[in-house]
């Protein structure tokens, strides 16, 4: 825990000092960000939360990879870090830690936004949901994300397409037989693939400020961006409010889009990760989410080249690719919360 609040001597101090901690927590919760100065180093706690099912790197490529990001946060977002490396969690015993969140408020008012793949109604709300995106999302955006866009005749008609397409491919995802014969969405790991989860799970982080975990978030909800919509409901990364650390903020990767050998990602990628640039690929890529943060940076849809526009789809080395040809320029706008 990164409270910095002093221990009082005093016998009224500490009667008081709750109280103080939940009013200060409170307060600086509905606060705006704050810059961070660039003239500092900072020192970020690393948890590695690991699926034995799953592919994972190696603790040697592990440390290439933080140490190739080390320089892309230099490079490409102007901070001096250090990494912190805490000891590797079981996946089910990190879920076990959680079991606290399950009957938040919070959690509940997230799980309404989650979908019942087996639900007809639930089904409905996606194709209500992806027609309304698509519908209020500019051209010039669909252009640049959707393949082929021209050739839909109307937007009702790509709305639906991706709809199905968001369907059927993410029961493929959590349908991946795994290492030891289950599924990926085996019952006793399926809320480790939602959103609700791993958003609670950033909140109530204590121990560590940012999290590589070899699972990935693939789950049917609403309120997404189109380019989730594009992904199949796949979530690489992302950064929430955190309620605990002096970065208001924690932070999560999820490697197993660019590790999977199964065929549906080697297809879906596109072009294959290179063996010798995967640690490289996976860096550039946290460095996106590490421009949210420290740089309190929002996700763009139109900046060419640009280190904070999230991948369209999972061909990720063609994402890694431009933007080791060029950076962007553009003047990026900051959040004023998580």
């Amino acid at each position: 825990m990164d409270y910095s609040h002093t221990e009082k001597a005093m016998k009224v101090h500490r009667i008081f000092l709750p109280l103080l901690i939940i009013f200060s927590c409170a307060t600086l919760k509905d606060a705006p960000l704050k810059d961070l100065p660039a003239d500092r180093e900072y020192v970020i706690s690393v948890q590695r939360v690991i699926d034995s099912r799953l592919p994972s790197l190696t603790e040697a490529q592990f440390q290439d990879m933080l140490d190739r990001l080390q320089g892309y946060i230099r490079e490409y977002l102007g901070y001096r870090v250090s990494f912190y490396l805490m000891g590797n969690q079981d996946l089910l015993m990190f879920s076990k830690s959680m079991d606290f969140s399950e009957s938040a408020e919070t959690m509940k008012a997230l799980k309404n936004d989650l979908l019942d793949m087996d639900s007809p109604a639930d089904h409905q709300r996606l194709r209500d949901y992806i027609f309304k995106l698509v519908s209020r999302t500019e051209t010039k955006v669909l252009r640049r994300y959707v393949k082929d866009y021209d050739t839909f005749e109307s937007r009702e008609k790509l709305a639906d397409h991706l709809y199905r397409q968001y369907v059927v491919k993410l029961k493929r995802i959590q349908n991946i037989t795994t290492a030891d014969g289950t599924p990926l969405n085996a019952p006793a790991y399926a809320e480790t693939l939602t959103y609700p989860f791993w958003d609670m799970a950033l909140m109530h982080l204590k121990n560590a400020h940012f999290i590589f975990t070899n699972t990935v978030m693939a789950d049917m909800e609403v309120n997404i961006p189109i380019y989730v919509v594009l992904r199949y409901g796949v979530t690489t990364g992302m950064v929430e409010k955190n309620l605990y650390n002096s970065y208001r903020a924690a932070g999560i990767l999820f490697t197993y889009p660019f590790l999977s050998a199964d065929g549906f990602f080697v297809s879906e990628r596109g072009e294959a990760i290179p063996p010798e640039e995967l640690t490289d690929v996976i860096a550039l890529y946290a460095t996106h989410e590490f421009g949210h943060f420290l740089n309190h940076y929002k996700d763009y849809y139109d900046h060419d080249n640009c280190i904070m526009v999230a991948a369209m789809d999972l061909n990720y080395y063609q994402w890694y690719r431009l933007r080791k040809e060029k950076k962007c320029d553009l003047k990026h706008e900051k959040l004023k919360q998580f």
